[in-house]
């Protein structure tokens, strides 16, 4: 491991060499797929390229401090394979495997016991970040560069890019037991989240949504010992297993990318599909192949979109206290066409200058990955545009992985405006790097 730290150093010195004194706008070249939806697709540009793909590796794991140092371009799966032998895990992981440390940490990286931990980037520790002009910085909560460290959630690369990255581990154990209740109403499904979060015995909680009558609410608690397990790989998609009353163990690493098979539930239930599942290797069945063939699909002219169904690929967040409003408000207002909504509640342990929630609050997360049905006479992108506003207009925030439809000026108020453009002139004087409001709604 020595090795790799020393490796990594090399790294460091010759891509400094490379890029310093750089005064060309840039992007970052990489392995893996992005994890940004946007309705219309992103525009080419000519911007300078940084070969970053090589900045991929788990570095350190440090058993009597819990924390794992790691390059910035790491996948979760490449993570946790790295970790689970010392029996430790991220606080934070993403359910799809081909996200990357560093992208969830200048993004919003959530998960079903993000009650407690937070977003990824709660567990930073310390960065090492490559400015737009080719300088490498680290940051800290406590050194001369933390308004850089407290303002990286939420830039999407548009201040640096996470080079490597110190953060907290958390024990696991080999499996999570999983019991999904139903629930009457929204406000009885409510309670019981807000309620389970103030459970130390509790480790994970995750809500399926389908109408105001099929409402699902799963609690995960680790253990060592299991009866018969379950598998995410299998004939029945996870979604589905966890879409009725019942009990379910998981391995820990199935568990903690279970949605990864399905890209939640993007895969279709036809026949085709059946066989596909029953079929094809592992390494085909995820999320990163599935969006991969989605493009080529696109680019090929061979995708159909009905004219019937719109994208509504979202995340917001509202207080608890607005919890049952937002979730009556989309079960109103949305035709799901049969797929659930993922609910779950969050908090932030820190304050984030672009992502302004109240530390230590807790929020319900609604997360949509679905086409819903719209009707002829509604605008292009109606469905998140009301949800936008509903969600703004009862203290909430959305995340800016999808289409964003504000006007500066509103964007500005809702994501540290004033702040951005403090950080900005700091770190990216040269303005090489687009703008937040560019990269989260201009780049549509």
């Amino acid at each position: 491991m020595a090795d790799r730290r020393s490796r990594h150093r090399q790294q460091l010195q010759a891509l400094s060499a490379k890029v310093t004194g750089n005064d060309k706008p840039i992007r970052i070249k990489k392995r893996t797929v992005s994890n940004l939806f946007r309705y219309d697709g992103r525009g080419k540009d000519n911007r300078f390229e940084i070969d970053l793909r090589n900045f991929n590796k788990p570095l350190h794991v440090d058993e009597k401090n819990q924390t794992l140092e790691v390059q910035g371009l790491a996948t979760f799966e490449q993570i946790v394979d790295f970790t689970l032998p010392y029996g430790l895990a991220p606080l934070i992981t993403p359910e799809l495997k081909h996200i990357t440390i560093g992208g969830a940490i200048v993004g919003i990286g959530i998960e079903t016991n993000s009650f407690r931990y937070g977003f990824v980037h709660d567990g930073l520790l310390e960065a090492d970040v490559l400015l737009p002009d080719g300088r490498i910085v680290t940051c800290s909560e406590t050194n001369e560069h933390k308004d850089l460290f407290a303002g990286l959630a939420n830039s999407y690369g548009t201040l640096g890019y996470v080079l490597r990255a110190k953060i907290r581990l958390r024990p696991v154990k080999k499996y999570v037991k999983l019991v999904t209740k139903q629930y009457p109403t929204t406000s009885a499904l409510v309670s019981a989240m807000e309620k389970s979060a103030a459970d130390p015995k509790i480790d994970y909680m995750e809500s399926l949504v389908y109408t105001k009558a099929q409402l699902y609410l799963t609690i995960g608690t680790q253990t060592d010992t299991t009866r018969k397990v379950s598998n995410i790989y299998g004939k029945v998609p996870f979604y589905r297993q966890i879409s009725r009353a019942g009990t379910i163990y998981l391995p820990i690493k199935e568990y903690l990318f279970r949605y990864d098979p399905e890209w939640f539930w993007a895969i279709p239930d036809t026949k085709a599909y059946a066989l596909f599942r029953a079929a094809a290797p592992r390494h085909v069945r995820s999320s990163a192949f599935y969006t991969r063939y989605l493009a080529w699909q696109e680019k090929t002219g061979i995708a159909k979109q009905r004219k019937d169904l719109e994208k509504l690929i979202q995340d917001w967040e509202v207080p608890m206290k607005h919890a049952k409003k937002l979730l009556d408000f989309a079960l109103d207002n949305l035709d799901l066409d049969g797929k659930p909504l993922m609910t779950a509640p969050t908090k932030t342990l820190h304050q984030n200058t672009l992502y302004p929630m109240q530390p230590n609050e807790l929020y319900l997360n609604l997360g949509s990955y679905n086409f819903v049905k719209r009707r002829s006479e509604h605008a292009p992108y109606h469905h998140t545009k009301i949800m936008d506003e509903f969600t703004f207009a009862h203290q909430g925030i959305k995340m800016l992985y999808s289409s964003t439809f504000l006007s500066e000026k509103e964007f500005d108020a809702r994501y540290g405006g004033k702040a951005y453009r403090t950080l900005k002139k700091k770190y990216d004087p040269k303005n090489l790097a687009p703008t937040l409001y560019q990269k989260a709604v201009k780049s549509r």
